[in-house]
């Protein structure tokens, strides 16, 4: 029970996040099914191996990853552990909150996308500050309702797995970056490095744990590819359209409450993680820090979608360089120690 609790809350952690809104849009932004299957394949192996040495930084030092940056860089660790994940989290959080949330506010009311992205970013940002904890806790429970309405979706959209095999050659590793950058990089690194630490004492058990639920994302990613490939339903929000194909009006607006809340389920804690680490960088108090944080999200969030694409994908590397480097260290670390 210790390893399949955590596995299905951190693949529903994921599956809630980026894979119904990225993910899916991709299909209509590369266009040729075998460039996107084979991206979508290199980046779910890629991702396992990434999030494998993360779990396994937090089980060889037993400590959360900002102790391990201090120990390893000084007093200035903290300080580049904020850099970097600012680099992943922000375009990741101009994506999630301030470009999708505000499509499906723009959908629901009407209003402007750059409007609905201030409102967006300004609600996500009084609910980080801790204000109308009672919205947050029914937006997490209507949430949960996503995974299980997807599923049913899967059941109920007709249509056949015509498997693409996947070529070293297609892969467009621009993109690969970014999606890795989104996935592995900003709360998700600080989050596994802080598990594989909780469970330390399991030793490489922990890190089975995060290869499986990392492997459970990625079949359900597979699923979801190849159901907007045979809808052949372009972006923005394709799951939306697929809905409104397998249900009338009223099913539509109920997954876009669902998507909202599911957004606003992942925003509000990266809002989290974007002030604190703006106010580890300028030093400031938490308020200010995050309305500096929110307002860059929202100045990159009016970029092109492909830009920041583009911004995630440079900042994705430098993540996983960060990453490698890290590793290496704390290896070179212990073997010191022994």
């Amino acid at each position: 029970m210790w390893m399949i609790l955590p596995i299905c809350c951190l693949a529903i952690l994921h599956i809630a996040g980026d894979h119904v809104a990225v993910i899916p849009d991709l299909a209509s932004i590369l266009g040729n099914k075998e460039v996107y299957v084979s991206t979508l394949y290199i980046f779910i192996i890629f991702g396992l191996l990434f999030s494998t040495i993360l779990v396994w930084i937090g089980v060889k030092t037993g400590e959360e990853l900002v102790v391990v940056m201090k120990e390893l860089y000084g007093l200035q660790g903290k300080r580049i552990l904020a850099f970097v994940v600012l680099s992943v989290c922000i375009p990741a959080s101009a994506l999630t909150g301030g470009y999708y949330a505000a499509q499906v506010l723009h959908i629901l009311t009407g209003i402007s996308p750059l409007g609905a992205g201030f409102i967006c970013l300004l609600l996500f940002s009084v609910l980080a500050a801790g204000y109308g904890r009672c919205l947050l806790i029914l937006s997490n429970y209507i949430g949960l309702l996503l995974v299980p309405l997807l599923l049913i979706l899967l059941f109920l959209f007709d249509f056949k797995l015509d498997i693409v095999m996947p070529r070293f050659s297609s892969v467009n590793w621009l993109l690969v970056l970014g999606l890795l950058g989104y996935n592995v990089g900003g709360m998700w690194s600080i989050l596994v490095v802080e598990m594989g630490a909780y469970l330390s004492q399991k030793g490489y058990l922990a890190i089975c744990l995060i290869l499986l639920a990392k492997s459970v994302e990625g079949v359900f990613t597979i699923l979801i590819a190849y159901l907007v490939l045979v809808a052949n339903i372009s972006g923005p929000l394709a799951l939306a359209g697929i809905v409104s194909q397998v249900g009338g009006a009223a099913m539509v607006f109920a997954f876009n409450i669902i998507l909202f809340c599911t957004f606003t389920n992942t925003m509000v804690p990266a809002m989290l993680v974007n002030a604190r680490q703006v106010s580890s960088i300028i030093q400031i108090s938490f308020l200010p820090a995050l309305t500096v944080a929110g307002i860059i999200i929202y100045l990159v969030s009016c970029m092109r979608f492909t830009t920041i694409l583009w911004i995630m994908s440079y900042s994705g590397f430098i993540m996983i360089v960060f990453i490698i480097y890290t590793a290496y260290l704390v290896h070179k670390y212990r073997e010191n120690q022994q």
